[in-house]
């Protein structure tokens, strides 16, 4: 029985984990906590060789060398690029910059992996899957919640009809990290980011849901701006175009969530799937698809483990592994621009009924 839905839930089902399939040459643009993270990440992926980094900030520079790295730094993306010519950027720097950047790495040749949002507007990130597409440069947004193999697996599972058309579906993924009003580098100004829990976090989330069941045909939101001039919470309901109704609750203005819980319910035809950061849990009415009637749960523990470098799971290094291995050859990500572009159009327009008082707004205008 457990057998069955580990296989389901395997992205590596042999138990090896994705890399690249010749050598090839990285490069990290901007050096916050997501950069930092990306380049010791990419450190530990079989041939992988980051060659420069880059962070207009002196400071920032010298702490990621008085980290160990070698990679030559510069102070200009531009530079950078002429210089070292990498196979593929790696995008962190402010989702105000992003677009820019990661445009100018595709039209240098580089396939580029750029954080979550792509850009702050939704017009700049069509414009960075044009660009891409353009330049036939592979493009991917930084959703790593995907590659978590216990939402892979459940995408997976949906996908393969195992429980069914979905009826119902309910979702939410909270936070504890703001509890008084932002300040100093905390403090986010609406004219440089997106928005608040669901552009910073959440649209992972919503990556998923897209991937599981389509872009919805409407949507509505509300939100409540607690800390700052962005949401801290924001409450919606999404329409799907056969009229399935899909909840979508978030918050990082919540106690007891050190770490982010995510929570996935769907009612299908054939039985239900709650899927969290900890199990993956299908009830079934009958016997079906290998799997037996009744309640199949899996831990997260108990799935494959395939990741070589563990950075509070291992969704990031699978996801920057996947990556690679799209560009020298391999199979699409889940994260491809294009995807990740269909669930900031969901983002945006969840944003749009929220400052519209909760109107129903369709996501395509």
């Amino acid at each position: 029985m457990i057998e069955t839905v580990t296989a389901a839930a395997s992205a590596h089902r042999d138990g090896e984990g994705p890399k690249p399939l010749r050598p090839v040459r990285v490069a990290v643009a901007g050096l916050g906590r997501a950069g930092v993270a990306h380049a010791a990440v990419l450190s530990t992926i079989p041939g992988c060789d980051v060659v420069a980094v880059a962070d207009p900030r002196g400071a920032a520079r010298a702490a990621v060398r008085g980290m160990g790295f070698r990679a030559r730094a510069f102070a200009s993306v531009r530079k950078l690029l002429e210089r070292e010519k990498p196979d593929a950027v790696f995008v962190c720097v402010a989702q105000h910059e992003r677009a820019r950047v990661a445009g100018a790495a595709l039209e240098a040749g580089a396939a580029v992996l750029v954080e979550r949002p792509m850009a702050r507007t939704l017009e700049g990130a069509a414009e960075l899957v044009r660009i891409a597409a353009a330049h036939q440069g592979p493009l991917a947004c930084g959703h790593a919640l995907a590659f978590q193999p216990v939402f892979a697996g459940a995408q997976r599972t949906v996908s393969e009809g195992v429980i069914g058309a979905v009826r119902q579906a309910r979702s939410s993924m909270y936070l504890s990290r703001f509890f008084a009003p932002r300040r100093g580098r905390h403090r986010l100004d609406p004219a440089k980011v997106a928005g608040g829990v669901v552009a910073h976090f959440s649209s992972d989330l919503l990556l998923l849901l897209v991937r599981m069941m389509g872009e919805p045909r409407e949507a509505r939101a509300t939100w409540n701006l607690l800390y700052g001039r962005v949401e801290d919470e924001l409450h919606a309901m999404m329409t799907l175009a056969n009229g399935v109704e899909v909840g979508f609750d978030t918050s990082w203005s919540v106690p007891g969530y050190p770490r982010s819980s995510t929570v996935i319910e769907l009612e299908g035809e054939h039985g239900k799937l709650l899927v969290s950061d900890e199990a993956l849990e299908i009830e079934l009415e009958h016997p079906r698809m290998g799997l037996p009637a009744g309640a199949t749960r899996v831990l997260e523990s108990q799935l494959p483990q395939p990741a070589r470098f563990d950075l509070g799971g291992e969704a990031l290094y699978l996801q920057d592994a996947s990556f690679l291995q799209w560009v020298t050859g391999g199979a699409q990500p889940p994260n491809d621009g294009a995807t990740a572009l269909v669930a900031h159009r969901v983002m945006d327009a969840l944003y749009r009924s929220a400052c519209a008082d909760g109107i129903t707004l369709r996501v395509r205008e």
